[in-house]
């Protein structure tokens, strides 16, 4: 009972009623006022607004979390529409909602609220009727709520259509995706026929599962209004048949069209004389109608515009990732949703259901290779991403030419990655960074999700990466608590309970975000770093070192100057080396 505001809130119902009752008895326009029950835990109040000599019947409903949320008021009759301010649900939308509502107002005010805007609009009175203007912008996705189809078209597409000239047609190319809870056809392409450049929209992935159907668009120069009577074939057939014996003069429309007609599912763009885009969806081969479709656009007129300025050099670079478990497929889509244009992905891995509590796939790719998944993603993510991929145990048993030719492609990145806890391919990887001057970030989660590490190795800025374990050692060796054993099984610890404790995702994903905020750092080689020390120990949870989740501590590695290359051959050496080679080259 205590969820039910007016048993919690005694003194708050008889403020509502005394309210109403005051207000019905000084105004002539409410009258029938009484209370009733809804669905048992809601009240409600049923009355009568006089408007220009029409009676309507409202229901005042209040909510169940009143007066946090305000009431709302119906026609009784749930099948009558009175205002364009009227919601899908049959409610009105008024002054008092749930963006201006608060707790001082009470229901009297919203009954005010709602004879105010049916004496404004007049619906069914005597006497003239007014517009009342809309006081809030809805957003696109409460403008497609009630709608399940959609269209995709970018804001260069639309400038497209807007530059050609009055009562051109042509085709389109539309791409079909069946979503969750929506069909959305993507408008990848226009072909206006000779005389005119074709337009495509080269930033939809191809990657993605597209149903690709022909699309009919034509600019004509009907009002608004006009376009929006469309309901059929019939109707469209018509209006542009009209234009075709006017002036409106739409050559070879009757060529054009039949190409079109006959097809089972396909799209149909109508511009008005505003360059307002009309789109249909001819769903059926066998029936007439066309179904109304709701375009959603949106401006890319760069690669990556949600990016800051400085990483827009990013598609530039490239990065090699070894490992795409938890944390690697994490940070590979990172890098990819933030702008990195290429990739080298190296893992020999299958995904499993094992897999899917802490990884970025799901039971979609269950048997399928790690690494083309996640490269199937990258490319949904981003259509110019270049991502290459190897199925190789780096650090396990393979052909030495399949290592020494993975080895190689990593020395072409950038930044090589190394998300595999592994200690064999560390000491590969860091052979790779260390005499081939590469930057090699790593990170690993330890045991139980109770933290983690990131770190990195610059060339002529950090130690060697195995002078920075060594700093990791060292700054162990003078903890008071050991660092917790890993299990047999990753990211496993057994406490002093005897209770098995597993990283959750949510540990997991942390520690793969720092990983990307130091790759983004690290492939960029800014002048000045964001971060001071290129290793940090983070706390995810209070035990061992740490005080508390996030408690994060920085390791210096200045004791661990970055190696000079002693390494230097004499003259002696270097013209034996060369009359060696010279011999065999002869």
């Amino acid at each position: 009972m205590s969820d039910i505001w007016f048993f919690r809130d005694l003194q708050r119902l008889l403020k509502e009623r005394d309210a109403i009752n005051e207000l019905e008895s000084s105004v002539h326009w409410l009258k029938g006022s009484h209370w009733t029950f809804v669905d048992k835990d809601k009240l409600a109040v049923e009355a009568i607004i006089h408007a220009h000599s029409f009676d309507y019947a409202v229901k005042m409903v209040y909510p169940v979390l009143f007066p946090a949320v305000p009431p709302e008021i119906y026609p009784q009759n749930s099948q009558e529409r009175w205002s364009d301010h009227q919601y899908l649900s049959g409610a009105l939308c008024l002054e008092w909602r749930p963006d201006t509502w608060h707790f001082n107002l009470t229901g009297a005010q919203v009954l005010e609220s709602a004879h105010t805007l049916l004496s404004t609009e007049n619906p069914h009175g005597i006497g003239e009727q007014h517009i009342v203007p809309v006081q809030h912008e809805l957003s696109t996705g409460q403008i497609l709520r009630a709608s399940y189809l959609r269209g995709y078209l970018a804001e260069e597409g639309k400038a497209y259509l807007a530059e050609l000239p009055s009562l051109t047609m042509g085709s389109s190319n539309c791409w079909i995706q069946w979503q969750s809870e929506s069909l959305v056809i993507f408008i990848q392409g226009f072909k206006p026929g000779e005389g005119y450049p074709d337009w495509y929209d080269a930033s939809i992935p191809t990657k993605m599962d597209y149903t690709t159907k022909k699309g009919f668009f034509c600019k004509t120069q009907y009002n608004p209004e006009q376009l929006k009577q469309i309901k059929s074939l019939y109707d469209l057939e018509t209006i542009l048949k009209q234009g075709n014996s006017s002036s409106n003069n739409l050559t070879g429309v009757d060529s054009i069209w039949s190409e079109y007609a006959s097809q089972g599912l396909f799209c149909i763009l109508l511009t008005d004389a505003t360059d307002q885009i009309h789109c249909f969806l001819k769903i059926s081969a066998d029936k007439d109608a066309l179904s109304n479709v709701t375009l959603v656009c949106s401006s890319h007129t760069i690669a990556n515009p949600r990016v800051s300025a400085e990483l827009q050099s990013l598609p530039d670079k490239s990065v090699g990732i070894v490992g795409l478990g938890s944390i690697g497929s994490k940070v590979a889509l990172s890098l990819a949703r933030t702008g990195i244009g290429k990739f080298y992905l190296v893992d020999e891995d299958i995904f499993l259901p094992d897999n899917i509590c802490r990884h970025s796939l799901d039971w979609r790719n269950v048997g399928e290779y790690k690494v083309h998944a996640v490269a199937h993603l990258i490319s949904c993510i981003s259509e110019n991403a270049q991502v290459d991929v190897a199925t190789i145990k780096v650090g396990g048993q393979e052909t030495s030419s399949a290592l020494d030719h993975v080895l190689c492609q990593l020395n072409k990145c950038d930044l090589i990655i190394d998300a595999t806890a592994n200690p064999r391919v560390f000491n590969l990887l860091a052979f790779v960074a260390k005499n081939f001057f590469k930057s090699l970030l790593w990170g690993e989660v330890f045991a139980g999700g109770i933290g983690g590490i990131v770190a990195r190795s610059r060339p002529r800025q950090d130690p060697d990466p195995q002078g920075m374990r060594a700093a990791f050692y060292e700054f162990l060796s003078v903890q008071d608590v050991p660092l917790p054993t890993i299990s047999s099984e990753p990211y496993r610890l057994e406490n002093q309970e005897g209770l098995i404790l597993e990283a959750s995702d949510a540990e997991v994903s942390i520690i793969a975000s720092h990983i990307t905020h130091l790759a983004l750092d690290t492939v960029l080689s800014k002048e000045i770093s964001l971060f001071p020390y290129s290793m940090y120990v983070i706390g995810l949870q209070k035990g061992w070192i740490f005080h508390a989740p996030f408690h994060t501590i920085p390791i210096d590695t200045s004791n661990f100057a970055p190696e000079k290359n002693n390494d230097i051959a004499s003259d002696f050496v270097k013209n034996q080396v060369i009359d060696f080679l010279k011999g065999l080259l002869e």
